[in-house]
């Protein structure tokens, strides 16, 4: 290995980091509709599999967490040392398939092995995604960039709902289907055979893109020029750093556990105590998310770099802090409407300020990070969030649903008891990370 240092101020053009972030949009916007789409399918599925709302929101949470989540680590370090843009290519093309594979089992536990499948492709997007990001576009304008790239979840997340709600109401009707060597299937099975595919369509679009050159130095490189770094150098800055990135991932890991739990449930909520069907769910749902996360996410990340240039980085972690106090009183109420409108509006709410700490807090994590760690970074990360978040959110509220407020109406008071407590544990989180994260910032910026 030999010493090397870089520093570069190549970005690609403008318009060509746009197109960047563009075709990485629409990649997670397939990934949001592979994940969310379950959603919409919780009661036919319980049905034909015999399954206890614990038991699904495993399929909903923990069963596309477990290796989404633990993938992310060695993903973010594969990440750091080869072609970012090979490396999601591929992942889009194996989600897409186990999606597809989701629409061919014949059993819960195939099903819940094929969403694990859909985890660890998911698992290449957002880390290398976040890297290619920090190396097309200038700081001052990073977080609208990551801003707009995580409005792919609220789109997909959206479409799911819109397009699940029509899916989902086509096939009520119909009988079990026999398809060649697959055999009969059910007819919710069919929702997965149908949006599995096309996402290899996007794979070929991000393998066309071009590798970005990596800003920032880089300490050490191979006799090929390939970027790498000591994985104990890499445990070693998260420990000196522990506190500013453990306040700094639970504030955000915190708000997505609520954000997530409500949007797993919330259909269930309208089908069970305002008796909705499916496709009023899936529009109503589908225009609270795409609104709710295009407000939340380019509004947090248009407001992260402008508080950034008041306060540097600390700025952005202001955010987290503001949408969490402003989630709350929906969190509160929203569950417990009479009206099933006003769920869904303030549902909405609730996302937009889960969506809107994203961005800023992606920026901050890219601003505190070395180039050569980032994605390994950003693993670790999503590995928190997405542990907590999918991991827990949906479950949290199916087990006070299955052992605490049991019958048809307990879920309106699972959700309305366990959806505050995450934006208040994120809003103390977020303040305490704001000290700590000053002197990291501090640290990195007189290192040699």
């Amino acid at each position: 290995m030999r010493q090397v240092e870089v520093q570069r101020e190549d970005y690609p053009a403008p318009w060509y980091a746009w197109l960047t972030v563009a075709i990485l949009f629409v990649a997670y916007i397939f990934s949001f509709i592979d994940r969310m789409i379950l959603s919409l399918l919780v009661e036919p599925m319980k049905r034909d599999l015999s399954l206890t709302d614990t038991q699904f929101s495993l399929l909903q949470g923990f069963a596309f967490a477990i290796l989404y989540t633990f993938a992310g680590l060695p993903m973010g370090r594969l990440i750091d040392r080869t072609s970012r843009v090979r490396v999601i290519a591929l992942g889009v093309a194996f989600w897409s398939l186990m999606t597809t594979v989701c629409g061919m089992v014949s059993s819960y536990w195939q099903l819940f092995l094929a969403r694990v499948g859909v985890g660890v492709g998911e698992a290449t997007l957002s880390p290398a995604a976040y890297s290619i990001f920090a190396d097309s576009f200038r700081p001052q304008r990073l977080g609208l960039a990551l801003g707009v790239y995580n409005v792919g979840a609220a789109v997909g997340g959206g479409l799911a709902m819109i397009i699940g709600g029509y899916v989902v109401q086509a096939v009520a009707a119909m009988d079990d289907v026999v398809l060649p060597i697959v055999g009969q299937i059910h007819a919710w099975q069919m929702t997965f055979l149908v949006i599995g595919p096309p996402g290899i369509v996007v794979a070929l679009l991000v393998a066309w893109l071009r590798e970005p050159p990596r800003h920032g130095r880089v300490r050490t490189a191979d006799s090929k020029g390939l970027v790498s770094i000591p994985l104990n150098e890499v445990i070693e800055f998260v420990k000196r750093h522990r506190k500013s990135l453990a306040y700094h991932h639970l504030g955000v890991a915190v708000s997505h556990m609520a954000a997530f739990g409500a949007i797993s449930w919330t259909p269930v909520l309208l089908v069970r105590v305002h008796q909705w069907p499916a496709e009023s769910i899936g529009m109503g749902m589908g225009l609270a998310l795409i609104i709710g996360g295009v407000l939340g996410f380019i509004g947090g990340g248009w407001l992260g770099d402008v508080l950034a240039r008041r306060r540097a980085t600390v700025g952005r972690l202001q955010v987290g802090l503001i949408v969490a106090l402003l989630a709350l009183p929906a969190t509160v109420v929203y569950s417990l409407q009479p009206n099933p409108y006003v769920t869904v509006v303030l549902l909405g709410v609730i996302y937009m300020c889960a969506a809107g700490n994203l961005p800023s807090s992606i920026a901050a994590l890219n601003e505190l990070a070395p180039n050569q760690m980032r994605a390994q970074l950003s693993a670790l990360f999503l590995f928190v969030i997405n542990l907590i978040g999918l991991g827990l959110g949906a479950t949290l509220v199916a087990l006070c649903s299955d052992y605490v407020f049991t019958g048809d109406t307990g879920i309106r008071y699972s959700l309305a008891v366990t959806t505050p407590v995450g934006y208040l544990l994120s809003a103390v989180f977020f303040r305490r990370a704001f000290a700590h994260f000053e002197r990291s910032m501090a640290e990195r910026r007189a290192a040699p």
